[in-house]
């Protein structure tokens, strides 16, 4: 046998089982050996369309003396397209000897956007002192490493791959030095609203994208006061940004990511030192677990884009964006949803635009929001919020997030967004009108959004700024109830809000949205009368990572508390317009219609 090139029948025999998963542990395969300074090694195989949405780990063995990792990687349709086309999607990851899962094995992600070396781009890289976007620097440890290639899709007759490993013993410099943001720290200490937009990603995700200093200039040009850094997959950029934090002290960087599923995306804020993976189905690894382990340390979980371009046809557009995994998760541990991506208004490459530029309003705002008051209806208490998921920075904040926390701090921005204490900016800062609500019930308690009144009825009292000639919408457990004018700038506002007998779990919930003939503007959470407060989140701290050379990635220990519990806690969408709107109209057809405006 040929250590070099599998055939592809071996591949299939010992990578893929009936159901198409990885069989066994890869520890546990023969693997061809990579010499420091050698040869390269390939890996060449096919897999069978049943493979499509697993996961298939190509062991090699990573000899002694190696500094320096390098992974390419190509693949083509057994059987062409008509039009030439490859139609399959491989996604390329890779574990290092510490295994095939955990967060000190794992040594980086990047789709199907890196390490093409069959379309001209360069292999994917890992040493010591640095490593290519999307993948972590640290030691080169020899033994049993994995080439990780994820089937996002595979065309009809089966995909052929061919992987190429090549090791190197040439000096690679010091351990690259982690610096990553202080959890805690206070950008602001006093009460007021705060802008972010919750799933953003930067040059992790895409070659083009900012990092860094550049980053957050895009983002404070937004008018952004926290950024919430969602990259794909990877940690790498959790280590990374403590310098960054340092010298832009009024904005707040908060580090994350998108954990992509080939059934949905998930946004986790906050980093994650115990819990790295995504490979939904994998060793029958669920969402649910991941959403588990994500709250064990500390961080939020929320849906990204959960209604964009569903079914099959959106598929073709969009894979795996739509989210279909809500039978695996916990939805009373969602804490974010996001009822607008990418923008309130699109143009013809579905890119955010401006009022007044001829856009067209984004067709899966309304299927988000109806989805998301479903879930309200049904008991499930989760903060609505909005992501440009811009991936080069100039579209950072076209639709951003208003939430009112006791300071600008990250643990203050999570008792807030656990409480409700925000409203969508559903065309960003500066094109979307300002809100403040205050709900009195008759025993003189106040509410604001999000909060629960113990009461059967409240005055509520709303002011409307920079929203003069839009509509405002006054909605009842989802359903319209009133449609008011907004005649002036500063516009105020007051009804009463009662209950109303077919109200759900959480009581009777009253909506406020603003919008104009373009598009929605504003997207409230609501106010809620109930028979009894909500509950109250009990969830461990933000996680601390270790700062120093890489390879000392063990969590530092939490700071102590010293708060005094008697006081206040410091706290491309893708495609042609034409084509999706094709694409999404029997969705929007079916949205439940509860508005006239």
């Amino acid at each position: 046998m040929m250590w070099g090139r599998t055939t592809s029948g071996l591949a299939a025999a010992l990578l893929i089982g009936a159901a198409g998963l990885a069989v066994g542990d890869a520890a546990d395969a023969q693997a061809p050996a990579c010499a420091a300074g050698g040869d390269p090694v390939v890996l060449a195989g096919e897999l069978p369309e049943s493979a499509a949405e697993t996961y298939t780990l190509l062991p090699v063995d990573v000899a002694d003396g190696t500094t320096r990792v390098e992974v390419g990687y190509e693949w083509t349709d057994v059987e062409p397209s008509a039009d030439g086309d490859t139609r399959s999607v491989l996604d390329l990851g890779i574990w290092d000897a510490d295994g095939t899962e955990g967060p000190e094995a794992f040594r980086g992600w990047s789709g199907s956007r890196q390490g093409l070396t069959g379309r001209g781009q360069d292999p994917v890289f890992i040493t010591a002192a640095a490593a290519e976007r999307g993948y972590v620097p640290g030691p080169i440890e020899p033994g049993r490493w994995s080439v990780e290639l994820g089937a996002g899709f595979i065309a009809p007759g089966g995909v052929s791959y061919e992987v190429t490993v090549t090791c190197d013993d040439a000096d690679e410099g010091p351990p690259a030095e982690r610096d990553p943001v202080d959890p805690e720290a206070v950008v602001r200490d006093e009460a007021d609203w705060y802008a972010g937009d919750f799933h953003l990603h930067a040059y992790h995700s895409n070659p083009d994208g900012p990092a860094g200093q550049e980053m957050v200039e895009f983002a404070r040009a937004a008018g952004l006061d926290f950024v919430p850094v969602t990259e794909y997959v990877t940690p790498t950029h959790w280590w990374e940004l403590g310098a960054t934090q340092r010298a832009n002290p009024d904005v707040l960087i908060w580090p994350g990511r998108e954990v992509i599923t080939y059934g949905g995306h998930a946004i986790v804020l906050g980093e994650t030192p115990d819990e790295i993976e995504y490979r939904v189905g994998h060793d029958g690894t669920t969402l649910g677990e991941i959403q588990q382990g994500t709250f064990d340390d500390g961080a939020l979980f929320g849906l990204a884009h959960p209604t964009v371009f569903p079914g099959e046809d959106g598929a073709e557009l969009c894979r795996g964006c739509e989210f279909t995994l809500e039978d695996q998760i916990d939805l009373d541990r969602v804490d974010t949803y996001e009822v607008v991506n990418t923008g309130a208004l699109l143009d013809g490459d579905f890119e955010p635009v401006g009022p007044g530029q001829g856009g067209f309003a984004n067709p899966f705002v309304q299927t988000s929001v109806d989805e998301w008051e479903g879930l309200l209806a049904d008991g499930h208490r989760i903060t609505a919020v909005s992501g440009s998921d811009d991936k080069e920075g100039d579209h950072y904040g076209a639709t951003a997030t208003q939430v009112f926390a006791e300071q600008l701090s990250r643990p203050a921005l999570i008792d807030a967004i656990d409480a409700g204490h925000a409203y969508v900016q559903a065309r960003g800062v500066a094109d979307s009108p300002t809100l403040v609500l205050t709900a009195t019930a008759p025993d003189g308690t106040t509410a604001m959004f999000g909060d629960t009144l113990v009461a059967d009825t409240a005055e509520v009292s709303l002011t409307v700024r920079n929203g003069e000639g839009q509509s405002l919408r006054i909605l009842r457990n989802g359903e319209e109830v009133d449609v008011v004018p907004i005649d002036d700038d500063v516009f105020d506002h007051t009804f009463t809000a009662d209950r109303v007998a077919d109200e759900g779990p959480l009581g009777t919930f009253w909506g406020i949205e603003t919008f104009d003939a373009e598009s929605i503007t504003t997207i409230a959470n609501p106010v809620f009368l109930a028979d009894r407060p909500a509950t109250v989140t009990d969830r461990p701290p933000p996680a601390r990572l270790a700062s120093g050379p890489s390879g000392t990635a063990e969590p530092a220990p939490a700071a102590p508390d010293t708060t005094d519990p008697s006081s206040p806690e410091p706290v491309p969408l893708f495609a042609v317009a034409g084509v999706v709107l094709v694409a999404v109209a029997g969705v929007i057809g079916a949205s439940r219609g509860r508005r006239s405006g």
